[in-house]
């Protein structure tokens, strides 16, 4: 008789025993953002939203709290694509305020950079440091000549995202802007924000600035905190 034909199966079922033993969220900022995934700042111009991000980002390499939520520490590199001339002024105002320097493990990189071209992926990705987290500013600048509204583009800058995350095994940050209407959240094509592990969302109004979670897998969304830009005489 012929041997019993071998399939092997793609889909797999798990009892309960297997379902617990999947491993729960792992958080780099608790509560907010995952250690693995992509996530976003996003907000109006202006809003302080890229304050926020080198905050975050300071925070997160020097193991320190962020608004009260605790981090895991790790590497963090800047890819900073807009304003990259006031990044020395940024550091410094950063440190004179919080009386420390910015840890070694906070690196930026200021040149040009597409998330829609591979190679630069393949390229960026090969330099940053393992499970670390990578802060893009501005998600428009490293999708040039693309229309953020075109599902085709849009699969692309993702993908470029999603191979970036995958290379890194890390955390892949973008700051990005809301639309026209601020009350539709991010701009682009829908695929973006559904493609998130988190978001944050800043909002500036005549009471001031805030930002709230506006995404959190496997969390509580929808917390608002009250934030101010503090102008430092250098």
């Amino acid at each position: 008789s012929s041997p019993p034909t071998q399939t092997t199966n793609r889909f797999r079922l798990l009892d309960r025993t297997e379902i617990m033993a999947i491993q729960p969220i792992q958080w780099r900022v608790k509560g907010l953002l995952p250690t693995t995934g992509i996530a976003a700042i996003f907000g109006p111009s202006g809003s302080g939203k890229s304050f926020l991000a080198k905050d975050l980002g300071a925070c997160i390499a020097l193991d320190q709290d962020w608004f009260g939520h605790r981090t895991t520490p790790c590497d963090v590199t800047y890819v900073m694509l807009e304003g990259e001339g006031g990044l020395r002024n940024r550091v410094e105002a950063w440190e004179t305020h919080n009386g420390k320097l910015l840890p070694s493990g906070f690196k930026a990189m200021p040149q040009p950079f597409q998330l829609a071209d591979p190679q630069q992926v393949e390229e960026l990705g090969a330099l940053l440091p393992s499970g670390g987290v990578v802060i893009i500013d501005t998600f428009n600048r490293a999708a040039p000549g693309l229309d953020e509204n075109s599902s085709q583009d849009m699969g692309r800058i993702l993908a470029g995202m999603k191979r970036l995350q995958e290379i890194t095994g890390g955390l892949v940050l973008i700051v990005h802007h809301t639309g026209k209407d601020a009350s539709k959240g991010l701009r682009g094509h829908s695929s973006l924000f559904a493609a998130l592990d988190g978001a944050i969302e800043v909002e500036r109004n005549a009471m001031g600035r805030t930002w709230s979670a506006a995404k959190v897998k496997d969390g509580e969304d929808g917390k608002r905190v009250a934030f101010q830009l503090n102008v430092i005489d250098l």
